[in-house]
């Protein structure tokens, strides 16, 4: 053998040997920091021995003799697989994230610095109750008996940023509580933007689009029952690109749930679901569990980070949510002196609350940030874009001020802790009342058969009963008078329905107080109604069946629209005219193969942005279609003006119809997918353009990494109108954070699990997650869930002790020292 060929068959050779063996090494690296699912541990912060059970989904069944001691379980357990996305959100919270990751996380740190969600839940930590600080003092414990046992060997996403967790406080507990509400409430959004649009374009015109909830959509609760300094959204933006980087991507933040009685129950109990839409990510947001001690047994979803079961039931209730889409944030046009030290109000100059902070930076110079805090709340103006959105900082922008529920008391863990442990309805209702935020439907149900439903929300008490644009803040008159009375706040108990369902729709009409404008489109209830009157007795398994509907009623109302511009139109185009057959022939099922929910979706694509975007420009455009509900609820008013100059296109000579711009959004649509999949239209199905991945926080920085952390794509259905709710944003992607990079179709939200409880069957219930019960890529429980999810199956989770014990998989013993 010739000498260069054993040279290049000895270096192939122990190129081969090299990378196999570090293969090797970093496959047993990542593998050592998967969880102890088996065997004992000790630690001397428990009161009792504790165990826990695992079944094949790493769903735990711990079994304890204290609350204290479940609380233990609990946060050992959530630190066990879910430790990094809690360290990541609590430093979101403090405005910590710099410290990892570098200088593009200064923005978001001001901007949560500014916002004041650690500052306020420190002012108020004496408020809270001392049952519920024993509880967060042990779920903290047992965190901290991980970190300890793990020390030098967390998840691989501490090694790859190079920083070791800290010791968790209960004060973190409330910050991921916070947080969560913060990702909730969106209504802020609007106050900003539309308000630039009417200084833009006036009132009148804008009146025109600002959505409003139809008279005669249904309610949850039957019905007896131009002149402040110019605005910009600086800080919308900053908090959109916050949201872009965490992975709250998606605006339909609602979810769908429903209750029916006896009287429609094929069991002959009342039967329960839900399924909250969030943002995707993987791992997802929940946590599934079964708590059982002597005081304290639940089962259904918690939230890492939180001792609790927020979704599912007890030992003779159960208990749903969806968003109530409850407008808790006001903003306010401040007027400074010279000096900016002092805001005027009320004919007087009162001093600004001015203190400095610091934002620690890896890599970089740290930060020294001024706040001021006017009576109201921080002054918001000052928190600025990044350069990507904004060239230079904006030397116009006036100062503006926030009022958020958010930075008031209020005592969520509280209310779960007693939700968890109720037992009847007025128990129940007791519990809901010290919830605040983010605002929910509660709907209820209990093993004697009532079914009822609680609004749990802080109702800002407002002189004005339609608070949509920024205030003037030189006025006392715009502050809120404090909040909704208890004894006011609506709810119902055993309707003549027999069933109750909410779906982010307005609550209730003629409501003396503002709760919001930003009710989700009546599509999803109206759906909800169609099948719970269809027929008069509905079993469990169809309320699978409900969960994966992808019928959309907005569709429904939509098409006619665009059959009737065509009428007496000669078409020739092969394509349209197949188009409009197949649109005509609809039944509105915006299935996966189909291709006329493609054609429908990209036509509305071009429909929007024909009627809106000249007149809006770019940026106003990407703003105002941002919160999906609002162009969704728009189009359908300004659908019924065909007069509207909104339909006129300000950039040509003539003067366009409603019918004229229909068709050219069809038009448009036919060229887009001509493009997108050639002429052949059979090759136009929805499924090949509407996808989902559940994306890892270090998704987008390698493609090759990505195919090993992310889950999917998987081609999906429906869409942000249909009970399987597969929203798409209409926003344009922000290229700046690669790891949330979406086409235009992509779906970013969605049921972030579902949960079924039929009360004929007390020990059981079924439940799936998106992605699976751990964060940890190595562990056979990442993504095992996810084809169960996407194909309507679920986990059937027993609660009873003596399936626990024999259908367990593992079992880990937790003793006392």
């Amino acid at each position: 053998m010739r000498k260069w060929k054993k040279i290049f068959i000895g270096l192939s050779l122990t190129f081969l040997i090299t990378f196999v063996v570090a293969g090797w090494i970093f496959y047993n690296m990542l593998s050592s920091s998967l969880p102890q699912y088996a065997g004992e541990i000790s630690s001397s912060k428990i009161n009792s021995n504790i165990e826990v059970y695992r079944d094949s989904f790493a769903v735990p069944y711990i079994i304890a003799e204290s609350d204290e001691d479940v609380a233990f379980a609990l946060g050992y357990l959530h630190a066990q697989e879910r430790l990094f996305t809690m360290d990541l959100i609590r430093r979101a919270g403090e405005g910590r994230l710099s410290e990892i990751l570098g200088e593009k996380a200064i923005p978001f740190d001001k901007m949560f610095r500014t916002v004041g969600i650690k500052r306020n839940i420190s002012k108020n930590l004496y408020k809270y109750d001392t049952t519920v600080m024993k509880i967060l003092q042990a779920y903290s414990n047992g965190v901290n008996e991980f970190l300890k046992e793990r020390k030098g060997n967390y998840a691989i996403e501490f090694d790859v940023l190079g920083y070791q967790p800290e010791q968790w406080k209960p004060i973190h507990s409330l910050i991921v509580i916070k947080m969560m509400a913060w990702e909730l409430n969106i209504s802020w959004w609007t106050d900003l933007s539309f308000a630039e649009l009417i200084q833009k374009l006036g009132t009148e015109k804008v009146l025109e689009i600002l959505p409003d909830y139809p008279q005669n959509a249904p309610t949850i609760i039957a019905d007896n029952f131009k002149y402040l300094p110019a605005i910009n959204s600086n800080f919308a933006e900053t908090d959109k690109a916050f949201r872009q980087m965490m992975g709250w991507t998606g605006t339909h933040i609602g979810s769908n749930n429903w209750v029916i009685n006896a009287n429609k129950s094929v069991s002959g109990k009342p039967i329960i679901a839900n399924d909250p839409h969030l943002a995707f990510s993987a791992p997802g947001k929940w946590y599934a569990a079964v708590i059982k001690s002597k005081d304290w047994n639940a089962a259904g979803v918690t939230l890492p980070g939180v001792p609790g079961v927020v979704i599912g039931k007890g030992d003779n209730i159960s208990w749903v949510l969806t968003n109530v889409m409850n407008d808790d944030a006001d903003f306010y046009a401040e007027k400074l002196d010279s000096t900016k030290a002092k805001y005027f109000i009320d004919g007087q100059w009162q001093n600004l609350k001015i203190f400095k902070d610091t934002i620690k930076v890896k890599d970089g110079k740290n930060q020294i940030i001024e706040i001021k805090e006017t009576h109201r709340g921080p002054i918001i103006s000052n928190i600025h874009p990044f350069k990507f959105i904004y060239n230079k900082e904006d030397q116009n922008m006036p100062p503006i001020s926030m009022r958020w529920s958010g930075n008031e008391f209020s005592d969520e863990m509280l209310a779960f802790y007693k939700l968890n442990k109720a037992k009847n309805w007025n128990e129940f209702r007791d519990a809901v009342k010290y919830f605040g935020i983010p605002g929910q439907n509660f709907v209820y149900a209990d093993a004697q058969g009532n079914i009822g439903y609680i609004m749990g929300a802080r109702i800002p008490l407002r002189s004005s009963n339609n608070p949509t644009l920024v205030f003037d803040g030189t006025s006392s008159e715009n502050d809120w008078k404090g909040f909704v009375p208890i004894n006011e706040i609506p709810f119902i108990l055993n309707p003549a329905e027999n069933f109750i369902a909410s779906a982010n729709n307005k609550t209730l009409k003629d409501f003396k107080y503002h709760i919001s404008n930003l009710w989700e489109p009546s599509s999803r209830i109206d759906r909800i109604r169609e099948l719970l009157t269809f027929k008069q007795k509905y079993s469990a398994n169809e309320f699978k069946n409900f969960q994966m509907d992808q019928v959309s009623p907005y569709a429904r109302t939509i098409v006619p629209y665009i059959l009737k511009s065509f009428e007496e139109i000669k078409v020739k185009d092969k394509n349209l005219t197949t188009s409009l057959e197949l649109l005509g022939k609809w039944d509105f099922d915006m299935n996966k193969f189909s291709q006329t929910p493609a054609i429908y979706s990209v036509f509305l694509k071009y429909l929007l942005r024909n009627i809106y975007h000249d007149e809006m420009g770019d940026d106003l455009y990407n703003r105002f279609v941002f919160l999906a509900n609002v162009p969704y609820r728009s189009l359908l008013q300004i659908l019924e003006k065909p007069e509207s100059n909104w339909f006129d296109d300000i950039h040509t000579k003539k003067q366009e119809t409603r019918e004229e711009i229909i068709r050219k959004s069809l038009a448009d649509a036919l060229t887009y997918l001509e493009g997108k999949f050639g002429n052949d239209l059979t090759n136009w199905q929805w499924g090949r353009m509407h996808k989902v991945t559940f994306k890892h926080a270090f998704s987008g920085n390698f493609s090759l990494l990505d195919n090993y952390i992310n889950i999917g794509p998987y081609e999906l259905g429906g869409d942000g109108t249909t009970l399987f709710n597969t929203e798409y944003p209409f926003t344009e992607s922000i290229e700046k954070f690669s790891m949330f990079r979406h086409d235009e179709f992509d779906n970013v939200l969605g049921p972030s699990m579902r949960f079924i409880f039929d009360f004929a069957n007390p020990d059981e219930f079924y439940l799936v997650l998106t992605t699976g019960q751990s964060g940890n890529v190595m562990s056979d429980n990442y993504n095992d869930q996810s084809p169960l999810w996407l194909k309507g199956k679920y986990m059937k989770i027993r609660t009873d002790e003596t399936s626990i014990r024999n259908n367990s998989k593992n079992a880990l013993k937790i003793i006392r020292n």
